[in-house]
């Protein structure tokens, strides 16, 4: 169906209050904007007007790698940390990078250009670039010379100066000149010809400014950000003329397809991004290309009904056995209470899902609209409480269709498709589909476009079938980059050509080195690991055993066919050996109990869990074990949240297949993450002399990690921040405190810091028996845009905090950004045991500082992990406060050797391990959010969030608003050294 149905003339019907369709200007099913829309239920505000408007820097930023002096606002604001120097210590080697050097460029003025297109009052971007593309305006272009850029917004570049500053173009778009084998349709609606198109000179760019801030004679401004623009639209503007581009990453049909579960496909692509290299210093340009390969998911291309049916048939196990009827029942609204025990009607959690339509594009192929090529968009599934239980399906969504000679008369959806084109609809039970201008579908005649991307968070088999496809070996990964640079054919760009840009096809090799493995200290043995990266833990005891003696611990079976009670037992047993091996203290044996589901109430199971553990030991438990059938987050996350939050005892939960088998191997890694819990420590990194004391540092020192996660795509779940502080000299213990943090908001508020910091302060304090004297910073997962407000905002009141508690001093800060989301990869020279392991990555402890970093900045690569499978991807370190003058050889050893601490790992991880366990607590502290069941279920309707009438969503700008905070684990009918501890352990690994 199409904004005009064939045949007729008239206007497109509006929707009326009461839920029926009324008001009109065409036969096609239509609604009118202020009434419900689906999910949403306007608010009368813009939220997009109230956001904060990007910076220049923060637009290109989304597709280079800008440098964090780049979104530097005021002059006044801190330069960051000068690179000090560079690693002396490690064995000096060589390897790959995926980083093509540009040999050179023309030293050439380049004119930047402003686009408008008049009239354009909706300021529309596809409009422009339909203006812009145009055969009159093309050709007018060609007639001035040179080769044009375009962003596709308001921008373009030029070799060629246009006379007098600026050329204008009248466009028809109706013209035939621009559509000359279009029949002349007399009913057909004209374009709002014709346009007026301006392009006006505004700057002049030199690529010399360039050059001048890399080696360091200029600060960061508009005029080197102007290069970086001008270069990334130069690099871009060739294949994405070929293929289909999604900010960095550009996919070619021709490259390999895979398939995700419920058929969402796979497309391998090019990433490619400029970027500013170190390489300057060795009379390089100082400009680099990052090319590697990636994946994306994509929506399949098919009729929505049938990605409604897959979509809801692998959203969990259960539903995977639903047809296509059952799909359609369960799209039926749900009824329930609203505080004031009144009945209201909300989606239902199958309906909810189809949300994921929204945006997406489709076109309308049905007997009366074969030749029909328009596109439309998904604004929402229509969701209207005035349909019933029974939903807006076909039967109940009723129009206004104007006769061509009479009166207008209400008619169904399934009624109009029925008398109109004589279509039977098949699934007319499903929710029906609006468009951007308020036309209405069903959803078995609509069929998605190609090459739309599934931004939305894989299911736990789509997340396999996806690692599975991406994790390839190195040497595989690097023909696909240098294939990918094939394809790229930059030698025949015809705008590189243009500009002189010459880029190099072959990767730099660059001077890397190699830092020695550390000792790793057990309880009755000291082992050195070497270049292998990995240890077995076989005959080993941990560095230190659980704090308390077990005297009242129990195993309890969930579900009476999840385990038998010999079952249990045995494992119990088993586990205690084991445990004891390993150094554990246990005094008195397991409790074991199977218990039934009771009706799934968690809270119950938990109750009579703690309650009977305790009663048979007489005495307050201190941890227990719960044995579950199958994965399943919800049940997990019941469990941890009664236990953390109501009985404040820390928990471990077991997979009943793994109890069963009883495999040493399996006990002894749950072994570590119990010990860590129960207060103990798995290994350290012992000091050299044998006076001993922490290798790491001389004076009081603390270790602070930092993370905010947020919620899925599409989810409206707030963010989470968790704040995790090492609790002794060696730091191999990490107490962690988590928060909520507003909603999309990365920066950590103060408020928030203030619920995290000053708790872990006095007890790291209380414990070593005085005030720190340096604090090591490791933050997660901000992008260099937001480096000035970590400055800002954290370190400012982590500052207050300690100035607060200890009279007036302050701690020297350390502060360092690591971050895995980039794209560069190491590759050793294959076959060469000095510096690769037998699958060809970079052995641990290679570290790289030049030609992939910046110039003058205080960064660096290090991979620090033997990698299980595909390729080793390092991290990447940025320091950009160094208060205490660290020397890189002291600082680049302490990140690599705290890497062989982590608790529960027989090898050294990827990431500082402050960081690592700042990452688990923000996604474990999920299970405290104080929701009910049914809201964590459908995924909206969150305290605290802006939600219109009857569960739909409201103001989409949230991001400022305060989350409600998390419950506390802290209950007070236990006792105070019960929450200490649990407030001080590592409960969330």
């Amino acid at each position: 169906m199409s904004g005009r149905p064939s045949g007729s003339s008239h206007g497109s019907p509006a929707r009326s209050r009461s839920g029926s369709q009324s008001g009109s200007r065409s036969g096609s099913p239509s609604r009118q904007s202020g009434q419900p829309t689906g999910f949403k239920e306007g608010t009368g505000k813009d939220p997009a007007k109230d956001r904060p408007k990007l910076t220049p820097a923060q637009v290109i930023g989304k597709r280079v790698d800008l440098p964090a002096d780049a979104y530097k606002s005021e002059k006044s604001e801190t330069r960051f940390t000068a690179r000090p120097g560079y690693n002396t210590e490690g064995r000096p080697i060589k390897v790959q990078l995926n980083l093509f050097a540009v040999l050179g460029w023309q030293d050439l003025e380049i004119y930047q250009y402003d686009v408008s297109v008049s009239p354009n009052l909706k300021e529309s971007a596809p409009l422009m670039k339909k203006v812009w593309h145009s055969k009159t305006a093309q050709k007018e272009l060609a007639k001035l010379g040179g080769k044009w850029l375009y962003d596709g917004h308001k921008l373009a570049w030029s070799s060629q100066k246009v006379e007098r500053g600026e050329l204008r173009v009248t466009v028809d778009l109706d013209s035939p000149a621009e559509k000359p084998q279009e029949q002349p349709n007399p009913n057909k609606k004209k374009a709002n010809s014709p346009y007026y198109l301006s392009v006006r000179q505004t700057k002049a760019i030199r690529l010399s400014y360039l050059r001048a801030y890399l080696l360091g004679k200029i600060s960061w401004d508009e005029h080197v950000l102007e290069c970086m623009n001008f270069f990334d639209h130069c690099l871009r503007q060739f294949p994405s003329e070929k293929w289909v581009t999604i900010k960095r990453n550009f996919y070619d049909p021709r490259f390999p397809v895979g398939k995700l579960s419920n058929d969402l496909v796979v497309n391998q692509g090019i990433y490619c991004a400029p970027r500013l290299s170190e390489s300057i210093k060795k009379g390089g340009t100082g400009l680099a290309v990052n090319v590697d390969r990636c994946q994306t998911a994509f929506w399949p291309v098919d009729s929505l009904d049938q990605l409604a049916f897959r979509l809801v048939n692998g959203h969990n196990e259960d539903w995977s056995r639903w047809d296509d009827n059952k799909i359609c029942h369960e799209m039926h609204h749900r009824l329930t209470m609203d505080k004031g025990g009144n009945p209201k009607l909300v989606p239902s959690e199958a309906f909810a899902l189809l949300r994921r339509f929204v945006k997406m594009k489709f076109t309308v192929k049905h007997r009366g609209k074969m030749a029909d090529p328009k596109k439309y968009t998904v604004k929402a599934i229509v969701f209207d409480k005035d349909h019933g239980e029974a939903g807006s399906n076909a039967f109940n969504v009723s129009f206004d269709l104007k006769q061509p000679n009479g009166p207008s008369k209400k008619i169904t959806i399934w009624d109009y498709y029925q008398e109109k084109y004589g279509i039977r609809l098949q699934f007319p039970k499903l929710p029906i589909i609006e468009t951007s201008k308020g036309q209405l579908f069903p959803m078995e005649l609509c069929n998605s476009d190609e090459h739309q991307r599934y931004s939305f968070k894989l299911n736990p088999r789509q997340t396999s079938d996806m690692i599975k496809q991406a994790a390839t070996r190195p040497h595989k990964r690097k023909a696909d980059i240098v294939e990918g640079v094939t394809h790229l054919k930059w030698s025949q760009d015809p705008y590189l050509k243009a500009f002189g840009i010459n880029i190099s096809p072959d990767m730099t090799i660059t001077d890397a080195r190699l830092l020695r493995s550390p000792d790793i200290m057990f309880g009755n043995v000291k082992e050195n690991p070497g270049t292998n990266g990995r240890w077995d833990l076989r005959g080993k005891t941990f560095i230190e055993k659980n704090a308390n003696e077990l005297k009242s611990w129990g195993f309890i079976s969930c579900g009476d066919s999840t385990c038998k009670q010999g079952e249990l037992e045995f494992f119990a047993r088993q586990f205690s050996d084991i445990y004891r091996k390993h150094g554990g203290n246990i005094k008195e044996p397991a409790f074991c109990k199977v218990l039934g589901w009771m009706d799934g109430n968690y809270g119950a199971i938990c109750e009579k869990a703690y309650y009977e553990t305790g009663n048979a030991r007489k005495a307050e438990p201190q941890i227990i074990f719960f044995v579950l059938p199958t994965k399943n987050q919800l049940v997990y996350e019941r469990i941890k949240k009664n236990m953390d939050c109501r009985f404040n005892i820390v928990s471990q939960c077991l997979q009943a297949a793994h109890v069963k088998k009883a495999q040493g191997q399996y006990m002894s890694n749950v072994a570590m993450k119990v010990n860590s819990k129960l207060g103990g420590a798995t290994c350290k990194v012992p000091h050299p002399h044998p006076k001993g004391g922490s290798p790491f540092w001389s004076i009081p020192t603390m270790m602070i990690g930092l993370d905010v996660s947020h919620g899925a795509a599409g989810s409206h779940q707030a963010s989470m921040a968790a704040l995790t502080m090492s609790m002794d000299k060696h730091a191999t213990r990490f107490a962690a405190s988590c928060q909520t943090n507003g909603y999309r908001q990365e920066t950590v508020l103060p408020t928030t810091m203030h619920s995290l910091l000053p708790r872990l302060a006095r007890a790291w304090s209380n414990t070593n028996r005085v005030q720190p004297q340096h604090i090591y910073f490791l933050r997660d997962g901000v992008s260099e845009g937001q480096f000035q407000d970590v400055l800002d905002t954290e370190v400012a009141e982590m500052k207050r905090v300690f100035r607060e508690q200890s009279g007036g001093s302050v701690p020297k800060f350390t502060v360092i950004i690591a971050t895995k989301r980039h794209h560069v990869r190491f590759f050793p020279k294959p076959g060469d045991k000095e510096t690769a392991d037998r699958n060809g990555n970079p052995l641990p402890g290679t570290l790289v500082e030049r030609d992939v970093t910046h110039p003058q900045h205080f960064d660096f690569y290090l991979c620090s992990h033997a990698a299980i499978q595909g390729t080793a991807r390092p991290v990447h370190y940025q320091v950009i406060l160094d208060e205490a003058d660290v020397k890189p050889n002291d600082l680049m050893k302490m990140i690599y050797q705290q890497c062989y601490q982590y608790c529960r790992s027989t090898t050294p991880v990827s990431l500082h391990p402050a960081v690592y366990y700042s990452h688990l607590a923000s996604n474990r502290a999920r299970s405290h959010e104080n929701l009910s069941s049914d809201s964590l279920i459908l995924g909206f309707g969150k305290p605290g969030f802006p939600y219109g009438k009857d569960g739909s969503e409201g103001s989409k700008d949230a991001q400022y608003l305060q989350a409600p905070l998390l419950l506390s684990m802290e209950n007070e009918k236990m006792t105070p050294a019960t929450i200490r501890f649990m407030n001080t352990t590592m409960w969330y690994v």
